[in-house]
């Protein structure tokens, strides 16, 4: 064993305990590591360690110890230090809060009694908290995993290069010494399994069939027997201890490997975040699997081998016909594999299909429903999910009989065998048949574990595909060096710049690529063209021949039009781009504030924090200079409300400020702001621009992109972009002196003047006669207000049913199947097969007890009859022969019906599950997707369909087939000897209560873990839509450690659960054993009394109970628990309730005619119109009463709050009035359909939505228009020049970063102008768009909208100066509604006094 060890030990990169403190914020002394590796006592920590490493942690349970152990490779055997003590027979166990199975013996790793304080405490409470969980242990970590794993990655690839590095091989490398020892492991289990019934039963078979054995030589061997089955549990039970433990860590080591992979990219190319899902979901989880069952793949070929020999040994060269049969098994399993695992790997892309249109749906739900596009979304996945269903019905079909020829093969190779064995002219008897049929009987687990585990392996091998394909991403690592000159922060000298994502070259031909890369070549000039190399313009150019230079301490201003390249020289800047030339040097650090703000799912003051320490003073002086006093004062819970994911709780500006608040509490030295003030009013920009920018960040380098020309003249230095390129740079004076485009912009007034509108926000500086104000930063210490206010939860808290599976549970799945007679059927089916394969063997020892018959024979002149024993002299020997040979054909049929019925009514359970979730989550109201982390809702359709998918039908068989089966054994037991029915009774109460004790406990952590797996998710797709804002704070390692805590838990829950299973298991061993010694002993007791074939015949099925018991007690607990996922599911669907109240139905059906061309003019009448978002919630609208006139355009202006986009909510229907009436050409809107309103009604929103696809797709998800269509809409939306020049055209991916947040509102515009409706509402649609092109849509809009009613939401008063009338929001109520010019005619209105304010802050921001 030392030299197995040691031969390992060269093999697989080892591990050092190496304890160092977590870095906290005061000061700690960092202890002495060698001298702390050398005290080293138990489990890697020392001495002083175990006692105060958890206590800290005991009020925040999945907070990490703040000692944790670090991997450090290369150390020889002694690695194994911590694990070759679980092989001590007793170890003391200390109280700690960590996983008991690091501190166990040998007794207690192989029987889990680790697991007793758990399993009793659940039972005694009914249940379990996360509270009362341990800590994951040190070495299982997702950390401590994915770090040993990426060094020997990277070594990996250092070794044979990215394409050629192999992540299989590396993976080998990381489990295999656990692997090979829990294959030898598992081979001593098979070996042990077959001398069990090859020898032992055997020879107790022989006693029984001599009528004058003496009683000892019974005993002796079934001694023997019995000591055998003890040995058989101790090595299985060993097995899966190592198992789930190695799979526990290759999981999260490979989670962890990716997730740090994703946090080092600047996007994820062309992959889409519902694939990144997937992979987390049910990826990681076929990687487990593979682990899991990796080291059964040798019971295989060992049962051959020695089932072969022994069947040539004890029968005949004949009988070897059996072990062909049984060796034509393994191709046809093979084959079924090899099917299953085509398919599979078709259902994979399809599965990653529907949920990335699932993803979509949930970050676009708000558009759908405004678009009135749920039928065509619900039909599209629809479409993909009867796809998927197909290649599911083919893995099904395979797996299912893969499952139903694995119990029955043993049996039809014994018949084969003695068949051929007996029509040779042997005998058989019955200590021969039945200890031959016991082998076979064996051979049904370990072939099963062969087959399952070459399935899993060739699924974990795709999995390692996928991962590795994310792995080998090209990151974007950009040199910064520093500036030679000291005065400068930021300089780039020639530089050129490309898009992260690569181009889809399979849509665009050799040719083509050609072109576009001449083409791209012409538009540099001599040196940039040489810049570019050939493989890149495979990626999108981003900028050319950039000279840039920031110097330290000073504004530097950036402007230009739509796409010219401002958001990509920020990017570059902050070394998010790929150079392709050129040098970029830089000096401090940097924040940053993107055009769309990065909110994430937490409070709002740990939003602004982003992992800072929290500093009072400094803390209250950045809410006040960027505005954020009076909203905090508005919000719920202060800065502790919570914010949900994308800050769907916050409005445009809320959510800007609350960025530009998180960059200014950093404290960095450059700060990169792009276009930060764009969906501010002027008031609240002007007080962030006179606070943040000029006093708070005077001293440092500020980078601005703005078109707003006020804020532009106070920049010492301002560059203008133009087509990628710096057009011209220079003061705003010299700029204005030279005439050119920077000119021309200003003299056109192209350049923005915001208007003040302090009401936007509710904050900055407060209107006339407005009792808001800020309040100082000193006066927020004082007051406290933001500390003490209770957390204001958003996002509900999911529910974790406890207790039973319920009834309504099991009816919902018997309801989806089709009813209470499928399931019977389905049920039957497997009743029939199994029943025929116990008729065999019940033949076979009616056959064998009929024994031979009399033989006549001539010798001499004599006939002399006498009896033989020999089973050929039987006279019914024929009829015996061909019912016992008949009932292959019988088991053949009676599998493939079984396998045909079960996945036809399985597919149809999933098919129905998944429809009726998805439909109700597409029609229930915008408010469940506020509340609900879309990790959840993802959750539902990844992991839990996948569960109803796959595993619940394989599992639910399973569960039927070994039911039957373990009812005809013990029926056939109890035939032989009555006399047991006692002790089973006594079992079965034995039974009932470990399993009682056993399912609260496991039913409640597969609950945590379901419920653990959301956050997970949740924090991926944040992740990934916030990469850049991550890099730039560089809070790499916060989101890493983040995500380990969230693993770590998972991991925990997971694993003690699984160990819980084979807690029970081992249990139900011992109670079988129990009763295989019952049944021994009672052979040895009737010995002379029963028959040896019947005593063969219950043997036999004694023999198979002790495998199978176990086994049936564990695949229904998989069965229940993956009936958890059919629980979450169908709770889910349950609570979801259908938005809208419905349309009247009387009145409807006299208008249903009406509606066909309806709205023909466009009217909108609003009357006594009051709404609230939530029941018990504030009037958002309060009585509001106005009339819009056919052909108007509106301008609604107002503050946060005000009410301006409920107006949108109500007009749309996305929340149902309070009170009041909304009337559309005289047509109560209350009446309508909701689709048929939506589909009638067109919008913008502020924040503009692109789904992943082609510009075709975007503009027509559905193919309803023609192309001459869609290019007349982008050229009215003044987009078509930038199409144009895209390689694909219409057919481009609008993925990544090739349009900029301006074009992409152009695109909504278009998208918007191609549904012809009589009514468009523009939501601030407008306010990333440069002067030039939102003056040409402003003339677009008069001009091929002029039939159409038009309301026009916005920031800036100039915006809504040429509007018909304007509408200003106050309160929830209408303030004033006049034409533009009346209000302005009367200083006293409120839209009067603001105008005013804007011509007085035009270009006079205070310095």
């Amino acid at each position: 064993m030392s030299a197995f060890v040691s031969s390992m030990a060269e093999d697989e990169d080892g591990m050092l305990p190496k304890l160092e403190p977590e870095i906290k914020l005061e000061a700690v002394s960092t202890p002495d590591v060698h001298a702390m590796a050398s005290d080293v006592i138990h489990d890697g920590y020392a001495a002083n360690d175990l006692d105060t490493m958890f206590d800290a942690q005991d009020q925040y349970p999945w907070k990490p110890p703040t000692t944790t152990v670090q991997y450090v490779p290369g150390r020889g055997v002694a690695r194994y230090k911590s694990a070759l003590k679980t092989l001590i027979p007793i170890r003391k166990n200390k109280k700690r809060k960590v996983i008991g199975v690091d501190s166990a013996g040998f007794l207690s790793f192989i029987s889990y009694s680790w697991m007793n304080e758990l399993m009793l405490s659940a039972y005694r409470k009914a249940t379990i908290t996360v509270n009362e969980l341990p800590h994951c242990s040190p070495w299982d970590t997702c950390s401590y995993n994915s770090e040993r794993l990426d060094k020997m990655w990277q070594e990996e690839v250092a070794r044979k290069g990215p394409q050629d590095a192999s992540l299989g091989g590396v993976v080998w490398r990381f489990i295999r010494t656990r692997i090979l020892f829990a294959t030898f492991i598992y081979s001593l289990y098979v070996a042990m399994g077959f001398a069990s019934p090859a020898i032992f039963l055997r020879n107790l078979l022989v006693y029984s069939e001599t009528p004058d054995a003496p009683t000892s030589d019974g005993i002796f061997w079934a001694l023997c027997l019995i000591l055998s089955e003890i040995l058989r549990i101790v090595f299985v039970t060993w097995v899966w201890a190592m198992n789930y433990r190695t799979a526990t860590r290759l999981r999260a080591a490979c989670m962890g490997l990716l997730y740090k992979k994703v946090i080092r990219l600047n996007s994820l190319g062309n992959k889409s975040v519902g694939e990144l899902i997937n992979l987390f979901s049910n990826d990681s989880q076929r990687i487990y699997d593979m682990t899991l069952f990796a080291p059964l793949i040798a019971g295989g070929p060992l049962t051959l081998l020695l089932g072969g020999y022994y069947i040539y040994w004890l029968l005949s060269p004949w009988a070897l016909s059996g072990i062909l049969v049984f060796i034509i098994f393994y191709p046809v399993q093979y084959g079924l594999s090899k099917l299953t695992s085509h398919y599979r790997g078709k259902t994979y892309s399809t599965t990653d299909e529907r949920i990335k249109i699932i993803s979509e749906v949930i970050s676009f739900i708000k558009l759908i429903k405004m678009y009135a596009w749920e039928k065509n979304f619900a039909r599209k996945l629809d479409d993909t999910r009867r796809r998927e269903l197909e290649y599911i019905k083919n893995t099904s079909y395979f797996q299912s009989l893969g499952l139903s020829i694995g119990p029955t093969a043993p049996v039809i190779s014994a018949i084969t065998s003695f068949v051929a064995h007996i029509a040779s002219g042997n005998n058989l008897t019955a200590s021969q048949g039945f200890s031959v049929l016991t082998v076979f009987l064996r051979c049904v687990s370990t072939i099963l574990s062969y087959s399952q585990s070459l399935k899993n392996l060739r699924r974990g091998c795709v999995s390692l595909q996928n991962v590795k394909s994310i792995l080998l991403m090209e990151e974007v690592n950009v040199y910064v060096s520093k500036p030679i000159d000291k005065s400068s922060a930021v300089s780039i000298a020639g530089g050129s710049f490309l898009w992260d994502t690569l181009l889809d070259s399979s849509k665009t031909s050799g040719s083509k690529r050609k072109k576009y890369a001449a083409k791209s070549k012409e538009k540099s000039n001599g040196e940039e063209s040489t810049h570019l190399k050939a493989e890149d313009v495979e990626r999108n150019i981003a900028l050319v021949d950039i000279n840039f230079f920031a110097p330290k301490g000073k504004l530097v201003g950036i402007c230009g039009a739509v796409g010219s390249g401002k958001s990509a020289l920020l990017y570059a800047i902050l070394s998010q781009l790929r150079s392709t030339a050129g040098k970029l040097s830089r000096e401090g650090t940097c924040a940053y504030v993107s055009q769309e703000a990065w909110i994430t799912n937490d409070t709002l003051r740990h939003n602004i924090l982003f992992g800072e320490p929290f500093e009072p003073q400094r803390y209250y002086k950045t809410l006040y200079n960027c505005a954020l006093n009076t909203d905090i004062h508005i919000l719920p819970g202060g800065d502790q409300t919570e914010i949900g994911e994308r800050g769907i709780n916050l409005s445009g500006g809320q959510k800007q400020r609350v960025a530009l608040a998180r960059a200014l509490y950093s404290n960095r030295d450059i700060y990169v702001l792009d276009d930060p003030f764009s969906a501010l009013d002027t008031e609240v920009a002007s007080h962030i621009f006179r606070h943040c920018i000029l006093d708070t960040l005077g001293s440092r380098t500020v980078i601005l992109v703005s078109n707003q020309i006020q804020y532009l003249s106070k920049c010492s230095l301002i560059y203008v972009l133009k087509d990628g390129r710096i057009f011209e740079s220079g003061t705003h004076d010299d700029l204005l002196s030279k005439n050119g485009e920077y000119f021309s912009l200003s003299s056109l007034g192209k350049l923005k003047v915001g208007s003040p509108d302090p009401m936007e926000g509710g904050e900055g500086k407060p209107p006339p006669n407005s009792n808001i104000s800020y309040i100082s930063p000193t006066a927020a210490v004082q007051n406290g207000k933001t500390g003490e206010q209770a957390e204001a939860k958003l996002t509900t808290i999911e529910d974790k049913v406890t207790g039973n599976i319920s009834k309504d549970t099991l009816y919902a799945y018997i309801r989806a199947t089709g009813g209470v007679c499928l399931t019977l059927v389905a049920a039957l089916s497997v009743l029939i097969n199994v029943g025929s394969t116990s008729f065999s063997s019940w033949w076979l020892a009616v056959w064998l007890k009929a024994g031979g018959g009399n033989i006549t024979e001539v010798q001499g002149n004599e006939t002399v009859t006498y009896h033989s024993d020999h089973i050929n002299a039987n006279p019914d020997f024929y009829m015996y022969q061909t019912v016992y040979a008949s009932t292959i054909g019988i088991i053949i049929l009676t599998s493939l019906l079984r396998s045909f019925i079960f996945t036809k009514v399985a597919l149809k359970a999933s098919h129905t599950l998944h429809a009726v979730l998805f439909k109700k989550m597409l029609y229930s109201p915008l408010s469940f997707f506020e509340e609900t982390p879309s990790g959840r809702i993802q959750n539902y359709f990844t992991k839990d369909m996948f569960e109803v998918d796959s595993r619940l039908p394989y599992s639910l068989e399973s569960s039927i087939q070994n039911m039957w089966s373990m009812l005809f054994a013990f029926l056939m037991i109890c035939f032989v000897f009555p006399w047991f029915a006692l002790p089973l009774l006594i079992i079965t109460t034995l039974y009932h209560l470990i399993s009682k004790v056993f399912r609260i406990a496991v039913r409640e952590l597969k609950r945590m873990e379901n419920v653990s797996r959301s956050p997970i998710f949740s924090n991926v797709s944040s992740t990934v839509s916030g990469l850049h804002i991550i890099h730039v704070f560089h809070k790499e390692q916060d989101f890493v450690r983040r995500f380990c805590e969230q693993y770590d838990e998972n991991s925990t829950t997971l694993f003690l659960c699984s160990m819980a299973m084979r807690w029970l298991a081992v249990r139900i061993d011992v109670l079988a054993v129990i009763a295989m010694a019952i049944i021994t002993g009672l052979t040895v007791a009737f010995h002379g009394s029963v028959s040896p074939a019947l005593a063969g015949l219950a043997l036999t099925y004694a023999s198979h109970v002790t495998g199978l018991l176990q086994f049936t007690v564990r695949v229904f607990v998989e069965t229940e628990l993956n009936f958890l996922a059919v629980e979450r599911i169908n709770n889910c669907s349950k609570k979801l309730v259908p938005e809208g109240r419905g349309p009247i139905t009387s009145e409807f059906g006299q208008v249903k005619v009406k509606l066909a061309d309806w709205p023909r003019q466009g009217t909108i009448k609003f009357k006594n119109v009051s709404l609230r978002y939530r029941d018990n919630w504030p009037l958002v609208l309060a009585n509001v009463s106005f009339r819009i006139n056919h052909g108007e355009n509106i301008g609604i202006v107002g503050r946060t709050g005000a009410g301006k986009s409920s107006l949108l909510v109500a007009l749309f229907r996305l929340v149902e009035l309070s009170s009041g009436q909304i009337k559309i050409d005289d047509f109560d809107i209350a009446s309508v359909e909701l689709e048929t309103l939506r589909s009638r009604l067109s919008v913008i929103p502020q924040d503009p939505v692109l789904f992943n696809g082609t510009i075709r797709y975007n503009l027509d998800p559905f193919g309803r228009c023609h192309d001459t269509e869609l290019w007349d809409a982008l050229e009215k939306s003044h987009l078509k020049s930038k199409v144009v020049t895209m390689r694909s055209k219409l057919d481009s991916d609008v993925q990544g970063d090739q349009l900029s947040l301006g074009e992409k509102q152009l695109l909504c515009l278009a998208r918007a102008l191609l549904r012809k409706t009589k009514i468009l509402v523009l939501d601030e649609a407008t306010a990333s768009i440069d002067p030039e092109t939102e003056m040409a849509i402003q003339s677009t809009i008069h001009l091929e909208l002029r039939h159409c009613t038009v309301l026009l939401i916005a920031h800036r008063l100039s915006t809504v100066t040429s509007c018909d009338k304007v509408l200003v929001m106050d309160n929830g109520q209408v303030s004033e509604f006049d034409t533009p010019g009346n209000l302005l005619a009367n200083p006293n209105t409120k839209f009067s006094q603001l105008m005013a304010a804007a011509q007085n802050n035009r270009g006079n921001v205070p310095l």
